[in-house]
């Protein structure tokens, strides 16, 4: 794959070169294959508006005079531009902190309510993007940013990019083993009083739901193997969990839990599955009704308490450590709860206690 891109604050131009693997594929067929996400019906219509041109640059959103066509056959080296522009995104904060950088790996204190990579309706507004704009005048086709995992949009704490193919690809191989080792800090609902225990259940996307992306925890049969789904779509799941702080009101805990599989969502899942769902969390815990409410109408938290809310759910990834990409020499990174659940806490809690 052959790809470069430009970056400025309001434009985004990706510039592909056809291989000769991709030789004779129709224009939005091949645009297809590098935008799984976008409907073949959508991407003809960026074609006509100008966002995508082929064999020159794109300016400007705007119908050129001779607009390239959908069905138009590729060549080998034929370069494709596509240019995408600022919209109307939800705002997001943009206050991260560099915890470590050197020639192969950034490491990052992420905010909440800062999406990793561009999905949905997010583009210029993610981590991802925001990094190669401000660094936009090393940026090129050796020059870039990896995302090798990912944390949600909601969630806060430490993440790792690789900024060449090599040490991404290291890093890829040592998230898929299980290698990192990753702890969150989470405030939960109820009274935990457990000061260790640990969640082995497994998981799944949910058939039932309205919400697409959401999962659950698999029913299993006497026989070790899942009701009402097949064998294929389960994934095994493990958290650890210990009690961190206990709260004098006895509504909510704070745990530190340590993951031994890293499944989406698998914090909130399971965290819910034994009775502690985490505060604030829209998906898991709350009615469906909670979280389209903040998906149409686009609010930015929900009420936990009279007089309390709270604009995310409550997860924070406090600690990571890995062996260095290149090197091997053993990285560790920690972060503390940050200020906005600090408050939280002072606010449904009173006084705290230390477990």
């Amino acid at each position: 794959m052959s790809r470069e891109f430009e970056v400025s604050e309001d434009t985004f131009l990706m510039k592909w070169t056809v291989e000769a693997c991709e030789a004779g594929l129709r224009l939005d067929r091949f645009l297809k294959q590098k935008y799984r996400k976008l409907s073949r019906e959508v991407l003809k219509r960026y074609i006509c508006e100008g966002r995508v041109a082929l064999n020159h640059q794109p300016t400007k959103v705007t119908k050129p005079a001779k607009a390239a066509k959908p069905s138009r056959v590729l060549r080998v080296n034929d370069t494709v531009y596509v240019l995408s522009v600022r919209g109307n995104e939800p705002e997001v904060n943009f206050d991260y902190q560099i915890l470590f950088e050197d020639k192969d790996i950034l490491v990052i204190n992420k905010p909440a309510n800062l999406p990793m990579h561009p999905s949905g309706r997010y583009f210029f507004n993610t981590l991802l993007t925001q990094l190669r704009i401000e660094n936009s005048n090393e940026v090129s086709q050796d020059r870039d940013y990896f995302v090798v995992h990912r944390i949600d949009r909601e969630t806060s704490g430490v993440v790792v990019l690789c900024k060449n193919k090599e040490s991404a690809a290291v890093m890829v191989d040592q998230f898929c083993d299980r290698v990192p080792q990753k702890e969150y800090l989470a405030i939960v609902r109820g009274n935990v009083t457990e000061s260790h225990f640990r969640i082995t259940a497994p998981l799944a996307r949910d058939p039932r739901a309205n919400i697409k992306l959401k999962m659950k925890v698999v029913e299993m049969g006497s026989n070790g193997r899942p009701l009402y789904l097949h064998e294929d779509s389960v994934l095994d799941a493990d958290t650890e969990v210990f009690l961190e702080r206990q709260l004098e009101s006895k509504k909510y805990s704070v745990v530190r839990v340590k993951l031994h599989t890293g499944r989406q969502h698998q914090i909130r899942i399971h965290m819910e599955h034994a009775g502690y769902p985490l505060a604030g969390d829209k998906l898991y815990g709350a009615a469906e009704s909670v979280f389209f409410d903040n998906l149409y109408h686009k609010k930015t938290g929900i009420l936990v308490e009279p007089g309390v809310c709270l604009d995310r759910h409550a997860l924070h990834a406090a600690k990571l450590s890995f062996p260095h990409p290149r090197t091997s020499t053993p990285m560790e990174f920690s972060t503390d709860l940050p200020e906005d659940l600090e408050k939280f806490l002072e606010g449904v809690g009173g006084p705290k206690s230390e477990n």
